[in-house]
């Protein structure tokens, strides 16, 4: 083990690059350090960057850690045990390591398979060194065999592998207490594969997330599914297909899910894995461990951590639809200032309090395997219909994969013009559906989106982008690298950016819309982003969305937003605070809704007259058949918002607009719609006004 201050070249994402395996971070006076794995092949090259620090000599003679092979008490002899005991727990030897071990799956509940039961799988120690994640799986076996309850177990089928990589973590036994990969013997007199990074999806895709060099920890093998232990968890989900699934390791206190293959790649089951996962507001996992540096479980995309290629979770989702989860568990704290990192104390208490902070996010997944659709997260989080995310420059569309899959989208201008866009399918989103288009990036291009044939509609109802127009906003700089435009805005200090207040009177279902970029660290979880909204023009905000970790690319954020108060929306603001020093830029910023009628109103009977139109003067006169009861007139812009209404008692069935009463700073030349509702009939015209210049 060794040390790096974390400063100028020296960050995580360069040591990565290097080869190292960041094994934990130490803040010291305010100035952070990385600890990390120094291997033979990189001792050369750690030199000149590191300060050392001892190495714990590998020994089997603890009391809560046991290793694969020994006899009576290691984890084969212990599972054989267990069986032999309990009809409730069977063993399966799905393959074979490198060295020739087994791989136990372990399945706890009625025996046989049943398709009526869905499979849902828990994993540990993909990498060897990290013990607890054994230790943990382990205990959700007794937990399963003694307390779970029998309504739960009867309608699944509940699988734990506790040792993906069995010779790898008796390695670290016998001979290196902090190795990683398996026991593979390369051509270069090397060993070890890295088992998560040589599933075949993403294989090899970049040398960021994963390495093509044998004596790096990273190293991916020679080609997809090269190593027996891959093979055998490949081989396991063809048989026993999971539709949840989750792989323990340590550490950092992590809840991550796909994609970690590239930054900015989201999941077509967003929603489902930020209900199951929860959120840095709303976790599903608490961290309760004495003096531990983090209280929760920060959840988010593979590459929040940084990126990886040829992982798990990346390849169960894609080939299987399995929604997979890799949970980083706890750092620990403290001793000397030092996380525990890999080297987990040996401590029945500490590893059965990690234990318990995690058992009730297991819980919710085998609970959620019944029905996806109707899931609730250990947070009480539920699943979000289908939606919007983003609806500028790129509109992405998150679908389940029960949803039929619009073949269009009906896309409405800022002029009020409507066209046609085709919907397109990325085919790595089973679900998400995405319309791009780049030929007219002005911020008046994009107002509402339809997805037609399943009703799902989005409104932008304002729109800004750090662009010389986009007047009232405070704080941050503008940096020219923005999404679209000329610019974003963007920190790298402790900063607050404040918008100017929109009247949002009358609007519901409203959210916030927003694409940003952020580099930051899921070990420093202090550094972040925060994101609060206000409903009183900024008298009193509240907390809404936080941004952890790295998101080096821009991709989109969909934040729903607290409903109104009795007093309405007149004044509401929204704004970003860096928290210690997080570099964060965002842009194409706006408020949203769900519940847009601008499609509805366009698309009845055009039965009312005008007197002119376009009009060109200050009046104009509205007409509609002769009807028995009171009409109700009302004007409305092209963003929805109603800017006028009267009422006209029968038999007069006309009405004069006067645009220089009232709100004439709000009649600007452009496109309208007169509504008029009588005798429960509606009437629809599109007006445009374009009076001349005063």
């Amino acid at each position: 083990m060794a040390e790096v201050k974390i400063s100028g070249r020296n960050t995580l994402d360069s040591l990565a690059r290097l080869g190292f395996e960041v094994a934990g971070v130490r803040d010291i006076g305010g100035t952070l350090y990385a600890v990390i794995v120094v291997t033979p092949q990189t001792q050369g090259t750690a030199r000149p960057l590191t300060a050392a620090v001892p190495e714990i000599t590998a020994a089997d003679t603890f009391q809560v850690y046991q290793s694969f092979d020994k006899p009576s008490i290691g984890i084969r002899a212990t599972l054989e045990a267990w069986a032999a005991a309990d009809p409730m727990i069977q063993l399966d030897s799905i393959g074979a390591s490198v060295e020739g071990r087994p791989i136990i799956a372990v399945k706890v509940g009625p025996a046989g398979d049943d398709p009526a039961r869905p499979n849902v799988l828990f994993m540990g120690t993909h990498h060897a060194r990290e013990w607890v994640s054994t230790a943990i799986a382990m205990r959700l076996i007794r937990w399963l065999a003694d307390s779970a309850p029998p309504a739960l177990l009867n309608t699944r089928d509940v699988w734990v592998i506790p040792v993906e990589n069995p010779d790898g973590y008796q390695y670290t036994f016998t001979n290196d207490r902090f190795w990683r990969k398996n026991r593979r013997l390369n051509g270069d007199s090397t060993y070890g594969v890295d088992p998560n990074r040589n599933y075949p999806a993403f294989w090899g895709v970049d040398n960021l997330g994963s390495s093509p060099t044998p004596a790096t920890e990273i190293y991916r093998g020679t080609a997809p599914a090269s190593e027996p232990e891959t093979q055998a968890i490949i081989a396991f989900h063809a048989a026993h297909p999971p539709v949840v699934s989750l792989s323990y390791h340590t550490y950092s206190g992590l809840v991550l899910y796909p994609y970690g293959y590239h930054a900015g790649e989201l999941p077509p089951d967003l929603t489902l894995y930020r209900a199951l996962a929860g959120t840095d507001l709303t976790p599903a996992v608490r961290d309760n461990l004495p003096e531990s540096s983090i209280t929760y479980y920060h959840p988010g995309p593979g590459w929040n951590l940084y990126v990886t290629n040829g992982e798990y979770t990346d390849w169960a989702y894609r080939a299987h639809g399995t929604i997979a989860f890799t949970t980083e568990l706890t750092s620990g704290c403290c001793v000397g200032g030092l996380f525990y990192g890999f080297n987990f104390p040996d401590d029945s208490a500490l590893v059965d309090q990690v234990f318990r902070d995690n058992l009730p996010f297991a819980v919710a997944l085998i609970t959620a395997a019944g029905n996806l659709r109707n899931a609730v997260g250990a947070s009480g989080l539920t699943l979000s219909p289908a939606r919007f995310e983003s609806l500028w420059p790129d509109s992405w569309l998150s679908l389940d994969a029960a949803t039929p899959r619009p073949l269009s989208l009906t896309l409405r201008s800022a002029a009020g013009a409507t066209s046609l866009r085709g919907a397109q399918s990325d085919s790595l989103r089973r679900g998400m559906t995405r319309t791009i288009w780049r030929t007219d990036l002005t911020l008046d291009t994009v107002r509402a989106l339809r997805a037609d044939g399943i009703g799902i509609v989005a409104e932008l109802l304002s729109l800004a982008g750090a662009e010389p127009r986009d007047a009232g906003w405070t704080g941050w700089t503008h940096d020219s690298t923005g999404l679209v435009g000329g610019s974003a805005w963007s920190t790298a200090l402790n900063d607050t950016l404040t918008s100017p207040i929109v009247d949002l009177r009358g609007r519901t279902g409203v959210w916030l819309h927003l694409w940003t970029m952020h580099r930051g660290s899921t070990y420093t979880s202090d550094q972040r982003g925060v994101i609060q909204f206000s409903g009183d023009s900024g008298a009193t905000w509240s907390d809404v969305a936080v941004l952890v970790g790295d998101g080096p690319t821009w991709y989109p954020v969909r934040v729903d937003l607290p409903p109104p108060q009795a007093d309405g929306r007149r004044g509401a603001r929204v704004r970003f605070i860096s928290q210690r020093d997080f570099p964060w830029s965002v842009d194409a910023v706006g408020f949203a809704t769900d519940a847009s009628g601008v499609f509805q109103l366009l698309a009845g009977p055009g039965d009312a007259e005008v007197s002119e139109n376009p009009v060109r003067s200050d009046q104009v006169v509205i007409s509609w058949p002769p009807g028995t009861g009171t009409a109700r007139v009302a004007i409305y812009g092209f963003t929805g918002e109603r800017l006028h209404q009267a009422s006209v008692a029968a038999p007069t069935n006309e009405y004069v607009w006067d645009l220089t009463l009232g709100n004439a700073h709000r009649v600007v030349n452009g496109a309208y719609i007169v509504v008029v509702d009588v005798d429960g009939r509606h009437y629809r015209r599109r007006l445009f006004v374009a009076r001349a210049a005063p």
